[in-house]
């Protein structure tokens, strides 16, 4: 069996956030802004939803991951790819967090199976992971018809008890037989609970105070500042 080191991408490897970056390059270029927002009113008008605890923290933060393909709608998969090199090189890669990075290192040079798991865009993922060596990459699948992308998103929502699932459907794909109980997950969101609770060595990342008191309850590893609301 195959230790793994399950990585989340948004606010644990990488600093920031991709529904930021991509907002904030189309609207400094004026380009697509109607679409970006629509996205931004339409996902913030939900936050006193998920506050009254009428919409899942799970659907609500799931819905910023998936509903982010609308702002892809109409751009060819050469103009996605341009896109997502752009965004890789201008904020990605300089906003790697050192320390998690360092943790990444280590598992690669331990020969653990290591994996990005996100709802970011698998594509770009994908061009995140060949930079670092990363073999495996779960992420969320932007609907294409005939070579442009529709703005739906398609498939499992990688979000929650989906990234367990989608991790599993990798493997038995690729035909890893993955050791739970000796692996490691590292992310920063109490939406990630789920992922974290399925391995045997849970770090919370820069977690945000729910999931910093769970993982505290419960003697998980914490690896930098409880880190937002």
């Amino acid at each position: 069996m195959q230790v793994a080191a399950f990585f989340d991408f948004d606010g644990t490897l990488y600093s920031g956030h991709l529904w930021k970056d991509m907002s904030d390059y189309f609207r400094e270029r004026r380009e697509r802004t109607g679409l970006i927002w629509t996205y931004l009113l339409a996902h913030m008008a939900l936050w006193p939803l998920n506050l009254m605890r009428v919409l899942s923290d799970e659907r609500f933060y799931g819905s910023w991951a998936r509903d982010l393909t609308w702002v892809l709608r109409g751009l060819s998969l050469e103009e996605g790819d341009a896109l997502f090199h752009l965004i890789l090189e201008w904020r990605i890669l300089p906003g790697l967090r050192p320390d998690v990075l360092e943790r990444l290192r280590h598992h690669q040079a331990q020969g653990h199976t290591v994996m990005l798991v996100s709802g970011g865009f698998r594509r770009l993922l994908e061009m995140l992971a060949a930079e670092l060596s990363i073999p495996h990459v779960v992420g969320t699948e932007a609907e294409v018809r005939d070579g442009r992308y529709t703005g739906r998103p398609t498939g499992l929502a990688i979000t929650g008890r989906g990234k367990v699932e989608g991790i599993r459907r990798l493997a038995a794909r690729e035909g890893l037989d993955l050791d739970w109980p000796h692996s490691y997950a590292y992310a920063d969101n109490r939406t990630d609970i789920p992922l974290l609770e399925a391995v045997g060595h849970p770090v919370a990342v820069y977690p945000d105070r729910v999931l910093a008191a769970h993982a505290q309850a419960h003697g998980w590893e914490l690896l930098g500042t409880i880190a937002r609301p």
